[in-house]
């Protein structure tokens, strides 16, 4: 009967223990740590267990919760310090590729307004090419033209001259005779009437190119001369041979300003020639250039759009990088906190009970 007593006492006191207790973690029911407390500290009391050994349990406990909070904080500011080198450097590369991206655009611009104006420059070029050339050939074919000219006139100059140097001998020896009046021969007859058509041929053909002054002198010749095939008026004769050498004169100035006037166009032409070889030179070497910096400039944007491309890509893949590592690092510090929390709850809990036994102890 006295026994049954005891245990009924026990009982009693452990019921009001656990109500004692769960009364003062009433905020930390519903906490699986306070519950797993609540049931050692009870059990503990229960089968009567020493409160000086349940409290340095329970202190060993908190010990044991404070040393794992401060490594979960020595962890977690490593973390913390990894997580913000590790952000750095992405965001240093994303910085990078970024302005690599912007030079590599600004460059690619720069090069595709040099290649515009180049491709501009190699059609002028081309054109210019083009005229130097039709110049070219035109400026040899008026020398040729001025040549084969001069040639011609030239011989016609020479063959004037002598046709008149003929008259003249021949004049001259009519002359010789002496005779105021000469009967003539039929042979003399037959060579002033052949000078004299030789003389209107050669007025025929001065007419494109001798001066008109030379022309004048031969009409009163070719009078003169037809006046002679009848008879030889000594007047006559002397004012023809003077008329003659009047034309030689004249003829052979004509022909010295043909050779002059010549040798200035040729000269002229020449010079021409050799300007526009020269323009030419100078043309080819442009074009050259020009051509060859469009092929650089066109390998260099081949390059550049590849370049572009992997820029681009680092850039898309950094931005990517980063938006992880910031989600990582705001999950790991919500766990963090979500962690500290949870550890100095279990702290408090544990202090409430230390602060349960020691009153305990002190009653």
């Amino acid at each position: 009967m006295k026994s049954t007593l005891v245990v009924l006492l026990i009982a009693v006191a452990s019921a009001s223990t656990v109500a004692d207790i769960t009364q003062r973690l009433s905020n930390y029911a519903d906490h699986p740590f306070g519950s797993s407390m609540i049931n050692l500290v009870s059990v503990n009391m229960k089968t009567g267990g020493s409160l000086n050994e349940l409290k340095q349990l329970l202190q060993q406990i908190k010990d044991e919760l404070i040393a794992l909070t401060q490594l979960q904080d020595q962890e977690n500011a490593t973390f913390t310090r990894r997580s913000q080198v590790d952000l750095a450097k992405l965001q240093a590369t994303l910085e990078q590729a970024q302005s690599d991206l912007d030079n590599q655009r600004q460059e690619q611009a720069s090069l595709t307004n040099e290649l515009t104006t180049l491709q501009t420059r190699v059609k002028e070029d081309q054109a210019a090419l083009d005229r130097n050339g039709r110049g070219s050939n035109d400026a040899q074919a008026r020398l040729d033209s001025e040549n084969a000219d001069f040639g011609t006139k030239f011989q016609d100059y020479s063959d004037a001259i002598l046709a008149c140097k003929e008259a003249q001998r021949l004049l001259l020896n009519l002359r010789g005779e002496g005779a105021s009046l000469i009967q003539l021969t039929q042979d003399t007859k037959s060579n002033l009437i052949q000078t004299k058509e030789n003389f209107q041929k050669i007025k025929e053909i001065l007419e494109a190119h001798t001066k008109k002054s030379s022309l004048t002198l031969f009409q009163p010749i070719i009078e003169g001369l037809a006046e002679m095939t009848t008879k030889v008026n000594p007047e006559t004769l002397n004012n023809v041979l003077s008329l003659v050498a009047r034309l030689i004169t004249a003829l052979q100035e004509g022909q010295d300003q043909l050779e002059s006037n010549h040798k200035t166009q040729v000269d002229n032409l020449s010079r021409l020639g050799d300007d526009l070889r020269n323009e030419k030179q100078t043309l080819q070497v442009s074009l050259a250039t020009a051509n060859n910096r469009l092929k650089e400039i066109q390998s260099r944007l081949n390059e550049l759009d590849g370049l572009i491309n992997i820029s681009n890509a680092i850039v898309e893949v950094t931005q990517l990088n980063i938006q992880d590592a910031t989600r990582i690092n705001e999950l790991e510090d919500q766990e963090y906190s979500n962690q500290k929390v949870s550890r100095q709850t279990e702290i408090d809990i544990v202090d409430r009970l230390i602060e349960y036994i020691n009153q305990k102890l002190s009653e």
